[in-house]
């Protein structure tokens, strides 16, 4: 018989975030390494000063060399209870390997993650509007066969029955060759332009797209913000940032547009995710 777990709260999931996103500040810190709440992790500490309430979700960013120096001084963990990992999406996330996390839309065989952030790479973009519109697309076209590769068609909507039979299609074209490959092809895209030799610079692996562009300069300007009971560093634009990817960001969505995304999330047990 399958032993009952003690699932986590809500506000026991965000102390657990927390103490990962303390964790993850301090290294960087300590080591020189830019990094930058992000999204909705940016809005929380702007509107709420800590979570948007109802989330369970981190997000923060790196400059593109900043996030592989982080790579490679994490490879042997300096941390006893938390690991760098990369599951099935092209960036890492930072996890606490005492807690397991079962993703709600993801196909069973992927589905045993661990309570983590998640951390984007900041990428190089054109300085020319339509050639970054034109690498977006393409961007979104490979995101889209990685997710259609990863989670369970039966817990998606697809629509009338023209794009039931696409995305069938694509469903099943993208499992045969594997989250993997679009992994890749997403890293490769997404670090065409350079960083360092770039005017203009944004999240482009995954999110956000043309609302995260803007100008290095711009996001360099850092500033601390206060979050819960310390300060963390966000871009010097991020009013300019919010309003773009939100519009009116102080205004709170209405409650049917609050629910927490992720999954069911747990302390491990003996015998659970290794």
């Amino acid at each position: 018989m399958k032993k009952e777990r003690a699932t986590l709260t809500l506000s026991e999931m965000q102390d657990v975030l927390y103490d990962i996103l303390k964790v993850f500040a301090e290294f960087c810190d300590k080591h020189g390494l830019r990094y930058y709440l992000f999204g909705g992790t940016l809005l929380g500490a702007v509107r709420h000063n800590g979570f948007i309430p109802w989330d369970d979700d981190v997000d923060v960013s790196m400059p593109r060399p900043d996030y592989e120096k982080f790579i490679e001084l994490t490879k042997n963990s300096p941390w006893e209870h938390y690991e760098v990992k990369q599951y099935t999406q092209p960036f890492i996330k930072l996890v606490d390997t005492r807690t397991v996390m079962e993703e709600r839309l993801l196909k069973d065989s992927l589905k045993m993650e661990s309570i983590f952030i998640d951390i984007f790479p900041i990428d190089g973009l054109s300085s020319n509007l339509k050639e970054n519109k034109k690498h977006f697309k393409k961007i979104k076209f490979y995101k889209r066969l990685l997710t259609y590769s990863i989670v369970e068609k039966r817990k998606v909507s697809l629509g009338p029955f023209y794009k039931r039979c696409i995305k069938s299609v694509l469903f099943a074209v993208s499992s045969a060759i594997g989250y993997k490959t679009f992994q890749q092809k997403l890293e490769k895209l997404a670090k065409k332009y350079s960083y360092s030799d770039s005017e203009y610079v944004g999240v482009s692996i995954w999110t956000w797209g043309i609302k995260d562009l803007g100008r290095k300069e711009d996001l360099e300007k850092r500033v601390l913000i206060s979050f819960r009971d310390t300060k963390l560093w966000c871009q010097g634009n991020y009013v300019e940032s919010l309003t773009k990817k939100y519009g009116d960001y102080m205004k709170l969505p209405p409650e049917d547009k609050r629910p927490p995304f992720h999954g069911i999330c747990y302390w491990k047990e003996e015998g659970d995710l290794k």
